[in-house]
């Protein structure tokens, strides 16, 4: 009984840790040799409680706060998010580059390349 207890949280546990973790780039990919963009910020997408207001009044049901990211390398998906944010896929993050990206669509696939700050860090664009 125990074990079987135990069997099946691991099968619930493990596929919705998967959507919120970044994972670790694993591959020997020449990804330095892709399309480079620098990060100004990482922000987190927070959720506020119902009947928060912007400065107009009107109802928000989340914020983007600056937020950190551990240090490494990740391969990523981004897509478009809200304004000049581009969304890391399977996350509550986004990237906001220091210089014109464009169109990410529903995804592109690259490699994020977290340095000690944001402002040290870089997306690799896969070709």
């Amino acid at each position: 009984m125990k074990r079987n207890i135990i069997l099946c949280l691991t099968l619930f546990l493990i596929p919705t840790m998967g959507f919120t973790q970044i994972y670790e780039y694993e591959e020997s990919a020449a990804y330095e040799d892709w399309d480079s963009y620098s990060v100004e910020e990482f922000y987190e997408k927070i959720e506020v409680k119902s009947g928060t207001k912007d400065e107009d009044g009107d109802d928000i049901s989340f914020v983007f706060v600056p937020s950190d990211l551990e240090q490494g390398l990740y391969r990523v998906e981004i897509a478009d998010g809200a304004g000049d944010l581009y969304h890391i896929k399977g996350t509550e993050y986004y990237i906001e580059f220091r210089g014109y990206y464009g169109y990410a669509g529903y995804e592109e696939e690259g490699v994020l390349e977290v340095g000690y700050s944001a402002y040290n860090s870089t997306f690799y664009k896969k070709e």
